[in-house]
């Protein structure tokens, strides 16, 4: 199994290809949907409970999946998952990852694991972050991962390898009402919240970019385009309304 040095290194890596420093939060989806060069497909989808996400790569194409009944932070974490076996495992064709981030994992599952919580709070980010933290209460623990945009529980298992908080911590800050403890703290649910009726099914990326390309060069025709988009649960690009009923040509 490779070593944390080293999974840090590759998601320092990624940080580079994406333009952004060693410290500062990223958005994530925003940069993997705007790598053109990888040809990334995200699909967001309702899977199984014990499923977190997917992905598949070709010589041409990575489709990652994603589920979409899982917390926001839970989804940022999830797609870095995914990253870490598109990117960095050699003769990859499908995987699907396991819900749970404790317990039993193959080697190339907790490394994935470590390259995700890496990519998202890199190892100096975290110490520089720990610098300004008395000690690590619930109040602290929540104004971190809202910082990073981490999972309340990838978030405490960070801290328990890293030695900020004991397992006996993490017990008991894992079972509390972390929702409305982060709203007591004047944050917003989001974080915590699984992806709104409008997105539990929805594709963004490189399929979206090859169905508009081909179609603006006339290689089919409207009916199909639409066709493909549906099929991609994007009704809002080929009709223009949000489900919210907000026209989009505005």
């Amino acid at each position: 199994m490779k070593k944390e040095i080293e999974l840090n290194s590759y998601a320092l890596k990624v940080r580079k290809w994406f333009n952004e420093d060693a410290y500062s939060p990223i958005d994530i989806f925003a940069h993997v949907n705007a790598w053109k060069e990888m040809k990334i497909t995200i699909i967001y989808y309702p899977l199984s409970s014990r499923i977190s996400g997917m992905c598949t790569k070709t010589e041409d194409y990575i489709l990652i999946g994603i589920n979409s009944e899982t917390s926001l932070g839970r989804q940022r974490f999830s797609l870095a998952h995914e990253l870490y076996h598109v990117l960095f495992e050699e003769g990859l064709k499908n995987v699907v990852c396991d819900m749970k981030l404790k317990g039993e994992k193959n080697d190339s599952e907790k490394e994935a694991d470590m390259f995700a919580s890496y990519l998202l709070m890199p190892y100096d980010a975290l110490r520089q972050y720990q610098d300004g933290v008395r000690e690590w209460t619930i109040e602290e623990i929540i104004r971190a991962e809202q910082f990073f945009q981490i999972s309340h529980t990838a978030m405490l298992l960070r801290l328990c390898t890293e030695n900020y908080i004991s397992y006996g911590d993490y017990d008991k800050f894992s079972n509390i009402g972390i929702t409305r403890e982060a709203m007591k703290l004047g944050y917003e649910p989001d974080l915590y919240m699984k992806s709104p009726n409008n997105k539990k099914y929805f594709t963004t990326g490189e399929y979206i970019r090859i169905v508009e390309e081909i179609a603006q060069k006339e290689l089919v025709s409207n009916g199909k385009r639409a066709e493909l988009l549906l099929d991609a649960y994007r009704s809002d690009i080929v009709y223009g309304i949000s489900d919210e009923g907000v026209d989009l040509n505005e």
